[in-house]
């Protein structure tokens, strides 16, 4: 039976659905993050990945998913860009998973505007994709690997470039209840921009290479009684190659047999949300 997550819900963050300190980096798409528990979890999910989304967090974690699952999401930001996600995913019995999925983020037809403000009768197309699969084998009940290839494509004004890449990804669940999760993100990209300059100038080429993100996470899921059933912990520590390093923290728990609640720092960023 397939599992659709249509990821209309509240999710309260302090950094708007946006890429955060990364902002100006190659590829800062990439890094926005997916899936409104992730987010609203301050996006910890290295050791949890346990559905569509696991191609994107940490491949390794579609080796435990244990059905099929169809993710969408829409999401409209500032300055008329979009960011839109569409995933699948399935277990492969007895040990393997398998995902793929889309991720689309920019803005078309925006009006170009001239220095005194004036309408210059262009228009400015800025889009960005990412199409990729994911793969796992669990090799034990305990520890699983995974890797997800990806191809990137970019247009920005009258110049496109395309790249490929991966991510790799393990996952070790020691004890129950507790999962430890790393991840190495966007391996080999990097985007060549070529035109022709008028004027008999030549070609003109920009290289844009997309920092590597090293990712490690725990998570811990505490059983509760009552009405509360359970606690979920989880906290996650980023290396960008450009940038330095920065944490992640979240925390979960349900308020009905349906309805969970989460909060979270990704970064210095406030992060909450409930579905």
């Amino acid at each position: 039976m397939m599992k659709l997550n249509s990821l209309i819900i509240l999710c309260l963050t302090a950094s708007n659905l946006m890429a955060g300190e990364s902002a100006g980096q190659a590829g800062a798409f990439l890094r926005i993050g997916l899936t409104p528990r992730a987010k609203g979890m301050g996006d910890t999910y290295v050791a949890i990945a346990d559905n569509a989304s696991a191609a994107y967090y940490n491949p390794a974690g579609l080796a435990f998913i244990k059905q099929q699952e169809l993710t969408l999401s829409y999401s409209q930001m500032s300055f008329d860009r979009t960011f839109n996600h569409i995933g699948y995913s399935r277990s492969l019995p007895p040990m393997a998973g398998f995902a793929a999925g889309i991720i689309q983020s920019g803005f078309k037809d925006y009006e170009a505007r001239a220095r005194n403000g004036e309408l210059a009768g262009e228009t400015i197309v800025d889009n960005h994709y990412a199409f990729f699969i994911g793969f796992a084998v669990r090799f034990s009940d305990k520890f699983s690997a995974g890797i997800s290839p990806k191809v990137v494509y970019s247009k920005v004004y009258d110049v496109s470039a395309k790249s490929f890449g991966a991510d790799f990804g393990v996952m070790f669940k020691p004890v129950k209840n507790l999962s430890l999760g790393a991840v190495i993100k966007d391996i080999g990209i990097s985007m060549k921009y070529s035109r022709t300059v008028p004027g008999g100038i030549g070609d003109q080429t920009t290289t844009d290479k997309y920092p590597r993100i090293i990712k490690g996470g725990a998570a811990y899921q505490l059983p509760l009684s009552g009405s509360f059933k359970y606690v979920l912990f989880a906290a996650d520590l980023e290396r960008n190659s450009l940038q330095g390093m920065k944490s992640h923290v979240g925390v979960e728990t349900n308020i009905s047999d349906k309805i969970h609640a989460r909060a979270g720092l990704d970064g210095t960023d406030f992060t909450a949300g409930f579905s």
